[in-house]
């Protein structure tokens, strides 16, 4: 088995979010508590960093040249060149909540997790859309209380969704059309210490869930549930993945050193890779 290779470490404590661009050949991820947005290329040798307006959820690439991202005081767009930024919208109007994970929907909408800003907010939080510009804004998932990974199955049928507490990962039926969703059935249910945090799809339509708490990814096949393989990470928190890299053969995993009773790890924080 491949063994996971620290990529690159600047000292966060919950790095997250991770994109990858194939024109760029590079990888977006942000550095939530640090307030930081960063570039880096498939073997670290490369890095580009941006300053948020608050702690920052995620971010996506609009194209080569725009990233848009969810900080705590709204959404922006980021010219990567520049690195001038401006405001879009708010969606998230509670100084209590943050956002937490995002992505686009097949016809382009931006979709927001929300979670507790400093607190657990139970059952409080939930999942927006919007378009673009942040028109058409509206909650699909509602009362959840860490809204966390994303993924949409590769025929745009169905929306993947993990409210993290519940351990498990829900599929919901997606109307790309209105981006309105209803909830179908739990197709993953984490078992061990771990909970389910981000997560990311394939061209075959499996899921990789990463495990806060578990040490792992695991690839899971989301129409049987059943676990097809298991990715050890040399760190306790590990926060989220995607498949990436010129050949796009590798997963790029993120993980935190957070204070929550954890002993320090070596590379804790730090984005990590392995050979699919």
């Amino acid at each position: 088995m491949n063994e996971a290779k620290l990529v690159f470490y600047a000292g966060s404590t919950l790095l997250e979010g991770p994109r990858w661009n194939n024109e760029l050949n590079v990888l977006l991820c942000v550095s939530i508590e640090q307030e930081r947005i960063f570039l880096i290329d498939e073997d670290g040798q490369f890095v580009k960093t941006f300053k948020t307006h608050g702690q920052v959820g995620f971010a996506l690439f609009k194209d080569c040249n725009t990233i848009i991202y969810a900080a705590y005081e709204g959404v922006y767009e980021l010219d990567v060149f520049s690195g001038k930024d401006k405001f879009i919208f708010q969606a998230n109007t509670d100084k209590t909540l943050r956002y937490n994970d995002g992505c686009y929907d097949p016809k382009g909408r931006i979709l927001l997790g929300t979670t507790g800003y400093k607190r657990l907010a139970q059952g409080e939080c939930g999942l927006y859309s919007a378009n673009a510009g942040g028109s058409n804004l509206k909650k699909i998932i509602k009362n959840t209380t860490i809204s966390n990974g994303i993924a949409f199955s590769p025929d745009s049928r169905y929306l993947y969704f993990i409210d993290t507490p519940t351990k498990k990962v829900g599929r919901y039926a997606y109307d790309v059309q209105n981006g309105n969703c209803e909830f179908d059935r739990y197709v993953v249910e984490i078992d061990g210490d771990g909970v389910p945090d981000g997560m990311c799809i394939d061209g075959e339509g499996n899921i990789y869930v990463a495990e806060w708490g578990g040490s792992r990814v695991r690839k899971w096949n989301p129409t049987t549930g059943e676990c097809q393989k298991e990715y050890p990470v040399p760190v306790k928190n590990v926060s989220s993945c995607v498949i990436g890299g010129k050949n796009h053969n590798m997963l790029f995993i993120t993980t935190a050193n957070h204070d929550d009773g954890t002993p320090n790890e070596l590379g804790a924080g730090g984005l990590f890779s392995i050979k699919l």
